[in-house]
């Protein structure tokens, strides 16, 4: 049943413990605990209202978004609605499990903490232990809720999500595809070293305006793997060990190499990373097609039927901007010059054409 079929009566007075009915609860998704603090942010353009009855996901929550602007006045596109509470623990890293119809995802944390979107009525709801919010450092746990929320939202709020990296330019950007392991994250902050900016390295968000295609990056951490420190020593101090099953793994705060506040840019062309092909590198124009079927394998989720339309329009606008292979050896430095040097070239070319055409 959709998430707006349950009624919020938010004129009640309640406490924030679920009523109890004998042994079962009778209030599981806490539709009746009071949501008294609020703030509106406009996130990639979008307006999100956020509720909820804590103060420390609030704070926990501007954290998060601390490069997006607050809102004082306008309806918002979406609203989350976020209940924490004292006694429910939820361990971090907790094994998850979800499910989606075509208007409701699901994902449930552990055995009682949950988030939950309706596409159609633009609504998230969520309930989170205090495993989250009393976490030391919450912005580099696993599966980090907020995250997860703005996801599922992205598709109802005009954004096509892609397990991808990007780093840009003044202004314009490459956007890099590729398999586990092909170097995205590693090349992607050897590129922010030589001047650039390290848009994302988990998430690319992208939308249709009226100025063409359009890449937000996320807000995330980025996350390497272990062989990194052996590449960038340097790194150690900086780095924050974490796991998740067998895998081990480091988040990097890449925040200071991101504009403030956070900005969309143009991508200027695709490449998708083959690491460990060729001795020498060898960049290569994609054939016809191959690009739609590397952007159909990133998409990070699948969602309903009603947002195919939304995803053909973006990937038909990016086939319109070159598109690469780059074959390389094991260095992701080497990746990282051929993706300066490239994103030179093609801004460029088109600064040329837009003079040529008397636009501004």
């Amino acid at each position: 049943m959709p998430l707006a079929k349950y009624p919020e009566r938010r004129d009640e007075t309640r406490d924030a413990e679920p009523i109890q009915c004998g042994n079962r609860r009778s209030d599981p998704l806490r539709r009746f605990v009071p949501t008294p603090y609020g703030i509106t942010l406009q996130v990639m353009g979008r307006a999100i209202s956020v509720e909820t009855n804590s103060p420390k996901i609030l704070e926990l929550t501007l954290q998060f978004f601390a490069s997006y602007q607050r809102m004082s006045q306008g309806d918002p596109e979406f609203r989350w609605r976020i209940v924490s509470e004292s006694n429910c623990f939820t361990e971090l890293g907790a094994n998850t499990s979800a499910f989606s119809d075509p208007d409701l995802s699901f994902v449930n944390m552990g055995q009682r903490s949950f988030l939950a979107v309706d596409a159609e009525a633009r609504l998230g709801v969520a309930f989170l232990g205090k495993g989250f919010s009393e976490a030391p450092e919450p912005r580099f746990i696993n599966r980090h809720p907020l995250d997860i929320l703005f996801c599922m939202s992205a598709a109802s709020l005009g954004l096509t999500s892609l397990s991808a990296a990007c780093v840009a330019l003044g202004g314009k950007g490459v956007l890099l595809l590729g398999e586990p392991n092909s170097g995205k994250t590693t090349a992607s902050y050897v590129a922010a070293t030589l001047g650039m900016e390290f848009l994302a390295d988990q998430v690319v968000f992208l939308e249709l305006t009226s100025a063409g295609i359009r890449a937000w990056g996320d807000p995330l951490p980025a996350v390497f793997r272990p062989a990194t420190v052996d590449f960038f020593p340097e790194l150690r101090t900086e780095l924050r060990s974490s796991s998740y099953g067998d895998l081990q793994f480091y988040y990097f705060d890449k925040s200071r190499l991101q504009s403030k506040p956070a900005r969309s840019i143009t991508p200027l062309c695709s490449v998708f990373l083959r690491r460990a092909i060729a001795v020498e590198p060898c960049l290569v124009p994609m054939a016809p097609g191959e690009l739609s079927r590397h952007l159909a394998a990133s998409l990070l989720f699948k969602d309903g039927e009603r947002f195919e339309s939304q995803q053909a329009a973006v990937f038909a606008r990016l086939a319109e901007v070159p598109s690469y292979c780059l074959s390389y050896g094991e260095d992701p430095a080497t990746a990282a010059a051929f993706i300066r040097d490239l994103l030179v070239d093609h801004a460029g070319e088109n600064d040329h054409r837009m003079q040529n055409s008397g636009k501004p």
